[in-house]
């Protein structure tokens, strides 16, 4: 995630989940009043005994695990084969993701992160495999966690639905450190039994960010490199170069995809965005595209479906329409 001074700033903007603050004048402020995105609706619901989550079946043996009462509105994914299980993030660890995995699969579970950033890695603590990439981000993240210093935001009322956590010790929460059981690597294969998932490696968005491909099936989850809402491209350890590239090499995979994954917000997109998010990637470094000030030397550059929130000193040419 940005650094704890930037979300502050953004917050009255947008939430970095990507639900704008004041997104629909018929939807109520509370998070615990807040209707689930319509989007779900239309998605078939996997009964579970956790009320902080939610759980969608969105593939052949992979299921959407949401936080919808909380304005990130991570999504976690898990995968399932005939051996084994893997499971893409593990969320804001306000409430434990284990017991509900388990309710989900009794199969030995790989704990994979899209990237380090807090909202997704808050459950790895609890998990015995947890895999990610030779770095020295991820290691500083496995190693330390996230103080609590650094997410007090998350756990204020504007932020968070506490009914349905009425046990969160909100004067202390953080994510706590986790044990690295093993490195991956950019193409990597890892056999679930049955079912072949490949690691890319698509940095930019974070240093150690992934995104996952099951090639037979037509699957990729895209973690934060792509969802729908403000995608973040601002703070130290971004790196907008980077990001281009990854967006490129994910763009040449659409023609095999059936449908894309991503971690905030709605749990299914269309392949086609991802052509989408690389022309106006070029088009931003060309210049034919000007953002528009979003406060904190960072620039809007709003689109179809989803926007780019981007650090000023990372763009080549002058960022803005309008001082």
């Amino acid at each position: 995630m940005p650094s704890f001074k930037s979300v502050i700033i953004l917050f009255l903007l947008t939430l970095p989940g990507g639900r704008p603050l004041i997104h629909d004048k018929a939807q109520p402020a509370d998070w615990c009043e807040r209707a689930i995105r319509k989007e779900m609706a239309q998605l078939r619901e996997t009964p579970s005994s956790r009320k902080w989550f939610k759980v969608y079946q969105v593939g052949s043996g992979v299921f959407a695990i949401a936080e919808p009462y909380n304005f990130q509105e991570v999504i976690s994914y898990l995968i399932t084969g005939r051996q084994k299980a893997l499971l893409f993030d593990t969320g804001m660890g306000m409430d434990s993701i284990l017991p509900l995995v388990r309710e989900l699969t009794p199969l030995p579970v790989i704990v994979l992160n899209s990237h380090t950033h807090y909202d997704h890695m808050g459950g790895n603590y609890a998990f015995s495999d947890v895999r990610g990439m030779d770095l020295d981000y991820t290691r500083e993240h496995a190693a330390n966690g996230w103080l609590h210093e650094q997410l007090s935001a998350e756990v204020t009322p504007a932020a968070f639905c506490q009914q349905r956590l009425p046990g969160l010790d909100t004067a202390h929460y953080r994510i706590r450190p986790f044990t690295l059981s093993a490195y991956i690597h950019d193409g990597e294969q890892l056999d679930l039994g049955g079912r072949s998932i490949q690691i890319i490696a698509t940095p930019g968005h974070a240093p150690d960010a992934i995104s996952l491909l099951d090639r037979a099936a037509g699957y990729l989850w895209t973690g934060d490199s792509y969802y729908p809402g403000p995608i973040y491209l601002f703070g130290d350890h971004t790196d907008l170069d980077a990001y281009r590239q990854s967006m490129k090499k994910l763009a040449t995979l659409v023609g095999g995809l059936r449908v894309v994954f991503p971690s905030h917000n709605i749990p299914m997109a269309d392949p086609q965005v991802l052509l989408q998010v690389t022309q106006a990637l070029e088009d931003i470094e060309s210049g034919k595209m000007r953002g528009t000030e979003a406060g904190d030397h960072i620039s809007s550059f709003p689109l179809k479906g989803f926007s780019f929130l981007i650090q000023d000193s990372l763009l080549k040419r002058p960022p803005v329409q309008n001082k």
